[in-house]
């Protein structure tokens, strides 16, 4: 089935499943990087505001092999959840007081998303940009979020110091830091599919030249929009002192960076070269974050892009 031919089905199968009384509307929808998607709203005569549900998503699931039945249910299933919690906190969205702690930053490639930050607040960090989100639910279907554009700020009445001040203080309350080396990864996802029969040291028995990876993995709790976590205070700072070590920063994601020690050997033009083509092969357009590498010194507790003069900084 072509996806013009499940977009059509899938509407209408959840138009009968939910009544008359639903509106279902498909309307392109802005999304990082200048990628555009099917975004799905249902709404009911006496709802203000309504989830958006990306069909692009079911699409892939449904070539996958998932019945288009069951994501029928499933797409029900997030909207009534989504819809109860949007329906009975919309009135907040008015209310700045009761939004204070709800405010939380990320980070995007500035260059792709120059038609978004133009319409959002935003502060630019070397060749990224800083957007804000209001951080309204996380639950097991995922996060409930809403982007904080020019308007917002002017409903508000605020201004985009404070957004920081405040997106500063909450992010890293709301989405802890995680840092993980990559043999931990490794375990936990041999872990995770071999059940029963996984035990200790069994990616020593299954690699057995295996060595020790100098890589982290730096991301927050959810592993979603985790790349900003290289700005919370402290944290690649205490990592690096632990290590007493500078970091080098590759940006594998917008939802996790890799942290590598830096040492005499590393050549900043060729790791650069590698995150530039993993973008191209291995990263979705949506995902991507930057094809530049990232040098942390620890004497100026600063992230600098590699190319400029990273030697300068080395402790």
């Amino acid at each position: 089935m072509v996806y013009k031919t499940f977009q059509e089905t899938i509407t209408s199968r959840l138009q009968s499943r939910l009544g008359t009384g639903y509106r279902l509307i498909v309307s392109k929808v802005p999304k990082n990087n200048g990628l555009f998607l099917d975004g799905l709203t249902i709404t009911l005569r006496d709802q203000t505001a309504s989830p958006v549900i990306y069909l692009n998503y079911y699409y892939e699931r449904f070539l996958g092999g998932h019945p288009i039945d069951s994501l029928v249910e499933e797409i029900v299933d997030i909207y009534r959840e989504s819809a109860g919690i949007l329906h009975a906190d919309f009135s907040i969205l008015n209310d700045f007081e009761r939004l204070k702690d709800r405010i939380t930053y990320r980070v995007i490639s500035t260059r792709d998303n120059l038609a978004l930050l133009k319409d959002t607040v935003s502060f630019p960090f070397q060749d990224l940009s800083i957007i804000f989100y209001l951080f309204l639910q996380q639950s097991p279907i995922g996060q409930m979020t809403a982007l904080v554009r020019r308007r917002h700020m002017e409903l508000w009445k605020t201004t985009p110091e404070e957004l920081l001040a405040l997106a500063e203080k909450n992010t890293p309350l709301l989405l802890p830091p995680e840092l993980k080396n990559m043999d931990e990864i490794m375990d936990a996802v041999a872990r995770e599919h071999m059940g029963d029969d996984y035990y200790p040291g069994v990616i020593d028995t299954l690699f057995p030249d295996h060595a020790y990876s100098p890589l982290y993995v730096l991301s927050n709790t959810t592993g979603l929009h985790g790349a900003c976590v290289m700005l919370y205070p402290d944290v690649l700072k205490n990592f690096a002192d632990r290590l007493d070590r500078d970091l080098v920063i590759l940006p594998s994601s917008i939802h996790e960076v890799l942290l590598l020690p830096y040492d005499d050997n590393v050549t900043f033009s060729g790791l650069s070269d590698m995150v530039a083509e993993i973008n191209q092969t291995a990263v979705s357009l949506e995902d991507r974050l930057s094809n530049h590498v990232y040098f942390y010194s620890r004497t100026a507790d600063e992230i600098i892009l590699a190319q400029d003069s990273a030697s300068a900084y080395v402790s």
